[in-house]
């Protein structure tokens, strides 16, 4: 039997979620060839059914969306977010972040999954530089001088210089490739869903944090919003498992009645809640990007934002380096995308940990300390600056693309 030639290309990259196929469309509009592999079958997941998930995309992550033309098909649904309001329970103090304290445009964006994940795919199918392989996945990894050679469970065959992993916490190449996580678990689980209120949120973000974790109320279009409520795990199963009417009673207790009566839309989903840090972000021309090299506490909703701070920095490098003829797949190469954002990786993930830890219990004087310093906060503008600043993600030294600049 003849063996199937090997298709080349300049990047494979698994996994087809958000993170994967904006960082595919990155790639490709800058001269690249990629290999899009996706394990499931991408046409159930994009009509256009309310599922009841969001995503919050901070300002710089937007801006990037916008320079890659990619805001016009993701974003015609997609709620500003104005302001923020920020508690500890039902204190009186709060911290309030407004957009015209910057003066240069919203704090976010909510964008709901759907819109996303069809918006990205229409953008994939247009590239000529993208092939999209789907179902499919890798099985084997195997290297020569310049080039990594991998076999899919259909026998396709590929050749690339630079395999990259989107597949998300429980990344198999990752573990194929021999990169070791570290994890810790918060014994809280979320509950996510959309839910439908009487009065306008004018734009504005609730957060408030509660012993048995924080509760956030995020704006989307229509009087609506996404949830995100964090239980201990058996209050969760028990929350899930209510009828429509019930969940709706005990979801309108935590929500209060500010914005009126509130109904959840679609599905509810639940989570376990987790962190983990990748050892290294890199392996023999193999590195790792978005949440197979690092998972979050939802607790600020910056998880994905920190995939899309991950993919302008990596494209940029790659696109320098096939620019100057450098090898794509080199740890000359790679090391430069790691020490850009391990780093800020490492510091988010272990601040997020350090909040949840912080506002999740009921110690009286961790408890005043929390009310007094979010309140504190307030009254410093400097520092109110810089928290905002580090929310929108423009702080520190930005890739091209986070500053609205083409590669």
């Amino acid at each position: 039997m003849k063996k199937m030639k090997s298709e080349q290309f300049d990047v494979v990259i698994s996994g087809g979620g958000v993170v994967g196929m904006t960082l595919a469309c990155a790639l490709a509009q800058n001269g690249l060839s990629v290999a899009l592999v996706e394990y499931s079958d991408l046409a159930p997941s994009l009509n256009e059914e309310f599922d009841g998930r969001s995503y919050a995309i901070s300002y710089a992550p937007y801006v990037m969306m916008k320079t890659l033309g990619l805001w016009d098909r993701i974003g015609h649904q997609a709620q500003p977010i104005n302001e923020i309001h920020i508690t500890d329970g039902h204190s009186p103090l709060f911290l309030h972040f407004d957009e015209q304290d910057l003066g240069d445009g919203p704090l976010g964006q909510m964008v709901e999954v759907r819109h996303l994940r069809s918006g990205l795919f229409d953008a994939l199918a247009e590239e000529k530089n993208i092939t999209l392989i789907s179902p499919d996945h890798i099985t084997d990894v195997t290297h020569s001088p310049g080039a990594a050679h991998l076999t899919l469970n259909s026998g396709r065959t590929l050749s690339c210089a630079l395999v990259i992993s989107a597949e998300g916490r429980q990344s198999p190449l990752r573990e194929r490739m021999g990169i070791k996580v570290q994890n810790w678990d918060y014994n809280q689980t979320a509950i996510v869903t959309t839910v439908q209120h009487e009065i306008d949120h004018a734009g504005t973000a609730y957060e408030r944090f509660y012993p048995s974790g924080p509760f956030a109320i995020l704006p989307l279009r229509d009087k609506r919003s996404s949830i995100v409520w964090c239980e201990p795990p058996e209050l969760a199963k028990s929350l899930m498992s209510l009828s429509d009417a019930a969940f709706d009673a005990e979801l309108a207790k935590k929500f209060g009645d500010f914005l009126g009566e509130v109904t959840h839309m679609g599905r509810r989903w639940s989570y376990p809640l987790s962190s983990q840090l990748a050892d290294d972000y890199l392996a023999e021309r193999f590195c790792l990007i978005g949440d197979a090299a690092h998972g979050i506490h939802p607790i600020a909703g910056q998880g994905f934002n920190l995939g899309l701070r991950d993919i302008a920095a990596l494209a940029e490098v790659l696109v320098d380096a096939k620019r100057l003829g450098g090898d794509l797949g080199s740890e000359f190469t790679l090391e430069r995308y790691v020490r850009w954002r391990r780093t800020d990786n490492n510091i988010l993930a272990l601040g997020m940990d350090g909040l949840t830890r912080f506002f999740s219990n009921d110690i009286a004087p961790l408890r005043l300390a929390r009310q007094v310093g979010l309140s504190l906060v307030g009254e410093l503008p400097p520092l109110k600056k810089f928290f905002m600043r580090h929310a929108r993600g423009t702080v520190g030294k930005l890739p091209k693309l986070l500053k609205g600049e083409k590669l």
